[in-house]
């Protein structure tokens, strides 16, 4: 009896312990998410997402369906879930708290983020900072078709400077190639800076987008450009004489394709002549690698110095968005992040907790400035670079002085004082309009083999400018004399259109040369791809002989872009931002910003001079200046802020297109743009005008009742891809994003275009309709014979 108790004791604690450990682990995988917004529009989303990283927060993007929710971390409690929700509140968010639970354990990745959230986040937290590795995806920039039996196509790749290429580094290449394969052996072979990586048969792949992983052997990868190849041997049938010339023979590289890097990022050693990596890496997805800061009073010098530095960091990312941060020194014990920093300031601010690592090392600065990089305290691999000065003009001064490379070259150690004559006098290259495949880095492109090869480069051009007339492209040539000169040419393609082609010489086989004038239509361009294809044959060729010589063709890398360019100048935000620009630099532009601009503002405004230097060549002429100066000014101006914190928007209100009402609490509907009664409080307003101060000048204004609503204004300000979406003169935009523009002065191109637009018009229909062209002849004729019959009559009479 009592063994049968001690069964049933040990089977009940037994259950229980079972219960107990299944109810614990089922707390276990239960995981508290914060919601802080569902977003339909990206450009919100984007901005909300940016601000919540640059603060801290763990936040990623969950699509749904119709749009996408903002989600912040994955806490274990719910009281910690809650404190986060409070805090979002706190900045203006609304929250929800969601309960996720897992059937199995949450698997934690190195994000911190469960998988199961991962692996339907858009965007999941970046991976924490014990992790070097990084990547970057390059993907073919269109289809690439090459027709015939033998032929070959080449892209490039660029690795930068500061990349320690890894292991995993492949390219993926997606395919289609003709569905007729009665030939067994057509071959694929790519080549990696001319060195073969791998060959493959094509008969048994499919025929639509076929996928091969290609593995890129990181010995062979090079810094700067590096050329992939691809050589094709391909058949339809038994038949080689026919193949060449079957239309049916064809195969085709899409531009689904991509290369695939990973990379370690090279320590960078203390020195200012690397400058500015690490603070900006240019060639990486998201280039900014820093936060520049302020003193909590900055004088106007101060925050010029920072937006110098803004515009640099976007003249040196031409073609790539830079999200710059700019805050005040008491801002800095918000942010959580471990980053780089460069600090502005005078020895006045020396106390401050950020002067810890130079403090007993600042000199007198009154008549000079201090350049100086220091290991950052708190991570010996981050960097602090401090620009300081008691000299205002000397502060500018060691601000430009690091837009210039050949100085910053010369800053060999830590440590580097500017003095009034370092920078003042430097000129900086004269701008030319000749760009040459060797200044964008690349090396002579050679391409062997017979029958079709070809080769493309692509030039980006800055947006709101036009190729003038002239504009032309020269390519120096060479090749091998052992063609059949009747039959092999090439064919130059601006755009994959074609627009020349030659046959070859051989008088000229040692150095010949194309010179193309860029046809009239391709002149408003944001890009222009060159691609050559050559037809190279062989010299006696037999196509049942496949025996030939050593068959080649070489690019120079002295090939020219004589691309001479007119800034377009109309008021109007399509030219954005040009009209602030003159001879390759700032036209003289002052920014008006809030007497107390916080770290919103002073972001913003950073954002939009970064964006304007995307179009510059060097920066110069750019200052900043408070609200309440702006009484004056012969300078193109930019007011940032709202009524309530920038008194200029204030005394300018009567001049804007789009004015406030008397209280400053929302916009007025104008002629141009209605606006219902709760629909004009939550908007912000861009509006381009002509200076009241000076009517040759510009005047931009980015405003709204509220500093909150001005978000959206700056998405549509510093990011290139909804940049373009703007046009007008005056327009207002919503919290979610949407625009409404209108044209408040005339468009002087429209008003050309109305006054003769009736002449195509008859100009078509003549060319067109020629028995209208007989009929009027007739009609002239009978007029000429009834006037010349009058005549005789009268005569007649007399």
């Amino acid at each position: 009896m009592k063994k049968i108790t001690c069964i049933i004791i040990i089977f009940v604690v037994l259950l229980n312990s079972s219960a107990i450990s299944a109810y614990a682990e089922s707390k276990q995988n239960i995981y508290y998410v914060v919601q802080a917004g569902f977003y339909k529009n990206k450009a919100v989303l984007e901005e909300n997402y940016n601000n919540l990283k640059t603060k801290g927060f763990p936040a990623y993007k969950f699509t749904v369906a119709g749009g996408t929710r903002l989600y912040v971390g994955n806490y274990k409690d719910i009281q910690t879930a809650k404190e986060v929700a409070n805090k979002l509140q706190a900045l203006g968010f609304e929250t929800l708290i969601h309960t996720q639970e897992s059937t199995t354990k949450p698997m934690v990745t190195s994000t911190g983020l469960p998988t199961d959230i991962i692996s339907t986040a858009i965007e999941a937290p970046k991976i924490t900072a014990n992790t070097q590795n990084m990547v970057k995806n390059i993907p073919l920039s269109e289809d690439a078709t090459i027709k015939g039996i033998f032929g070959s196509h080449s892209i490039f790749f660029f690795v930068d400077e500061n990349w320690k290429v890894k292991d995993n580094c492949f390219f993926e290449l997606v395919f289609s190639q003709s569905e007729i394969k009665k030939y067994k052996n057509s071959t694929l072979t790519v080549l990696l800076n001319d060195i073969p990586i791998k060959s493959i048969i094509l008969n048994d792949k499919a025929d639509y987008k076929a996928i091969e992983k290609l593995r890129l052997p990181k010995e062979q990868i090079i810094k700067g450009y590096n050329l992939i190849k691809f050589s094709t041997y391909h058949r339809i049938t038994e038949e080689s004489c026919t193949d060449d010339l079957n239309p049916a023979n064809w195969i085709t590289f899409h531009s689904e394709s991509y290369i695939h890097m990973e990379y370690e990022e090279i320590p960078d050693k203390i020195g200012i002549s690397d400058y500015p990596y690490p603070y900006l890496k240019v060639s990486a997805s998201e280039p900014v690698n820093c936060i520049i800061a302020v003193p909590d009073k900055a004088n106007n010098s101060q925050i010029t110095a920072a937006m110098i530095i803004a515009a640099d960091f976007g003249r040196r990312v031409p073609y790539n968005n830079v999200d710059v941060k700019v805050v005040h020194y008491s801002d800095i014990k918000n942010i959580d992040e471990n980053t780089n920093f460069i600090v502005i300031g005078s020895s006045a601010n020396a106390d401050d907790q950020i002067f810890e690592p130079t403090r007993k090392e600042l000199p007198d600065l009154k008549n000079r400035a201090l350049i100086k990089e220091k290991a950052s305290p708190n991570d010996t691999s981050k960097r602090i670079l401090y620009l300081i000065s008691d000299n205002d003009e000397m502060l500018l001064t060691a601000a430009r002085s690091l837009t210039l490379d050949d100085l910053v070259l010369q800053m060999k150690t830590d440590t580097q004082f500017i003095l009034k004559n370092n920078a003042e006098n430097y000129e900086s290259e004269n701008q030319t309009d000749i760009l040459t495949l060797k200044d964008l880095g690349y090396e002579d492109t050679i391409l062997k083999g017979i029958f079709y090869q070809q080769a493309a480069y692509t030039i980006k051009l800055p947006r709101n400018h036009r190729l003038k007339e002239d504009s032309s492209i020269k390519i120096p040539l060479r090749y091998a004399g052992a063609l059949d000169f009747d039959k092999s040419s090439v064919t130059v393609y601006l755009n994959n259109i074609p627009v020349t082609n030659k046959l070859l010489n051989k008088d000229r086989a040692d150095k010949d040369e194309i010179t193309v004038k860029i046809p009239k239509e391709f002149r408003d361009a944001d890009s222009l791809e060159l691609k050559l294809v050559f037809y190279l044959e062989p010299y006696d060729f037999d196509c049942k002989n496949w025996r030939y010589g050593d068959i080649w063709a070489l690019i120079s890398k002295d090939t020219s872009f004589n691309i001479p360019q007119e800034v377009i100048k109309d008021r109007f935000f399509q030219y954005y931002p040009d009209m602030f620009i003159k001879n390759g630099t700032f036209d003289d532009v002052v920014l008006v910003l809030p007497d107390k601009a916080d770290q919103n503002y002073l972001t913003m405004a950073a954002n939009i001079t970064a964006f304007i230097g995307h179009s510059v060549s060097r920066v110069g002429n750019l200052s900043v200046i408070k609200g309440t100066e702006l009484e004056t000014s012969h300078n193109n101006i930019i007011v940032i802020g709202t009524p309530r914190d920038n008194a200029a928007i204030k005394n300018l209100n009567d001049k804007l297109y789009i004015k406030f009402d008397e209280n400053f609490e929302k916009f007025e509907p104008s002629d141009k743009i209605y606006l219902l009664e709760n629909y004009s409080r939550g908007l912000s307003s861009l509006q381009l005008l002509a200076s009241p101060f000076n009517g040759k000048k510009h005047l931009m204004v980015v405003t709204a009742a509220e500093e909150k609503n001005l978000m959206p204004a700056q998405i549509y300000l510093k990011d290139l891809a909804f940049n373009v979406k703007l046009s007008g003169d005056g327009l207002i935009i919503d919290s979610e994003g949407d625009i409404y523009s209108a044209y408040f002065v005339k468009p002087k191109q429209a008003a050309q275009d109305e006054s003769s637009k009736t002449s195509p018009k008859y100009e078509t229909r003549l060319r067109d309709n020629p028995q209208f062209i007989i009929y009027l002849i007739f009609f002239l004729m009978i007029i000429i014979i009834s006037v010349y019959g009058l005549i005789i009559i009268t005569r007649s009479k007399e």
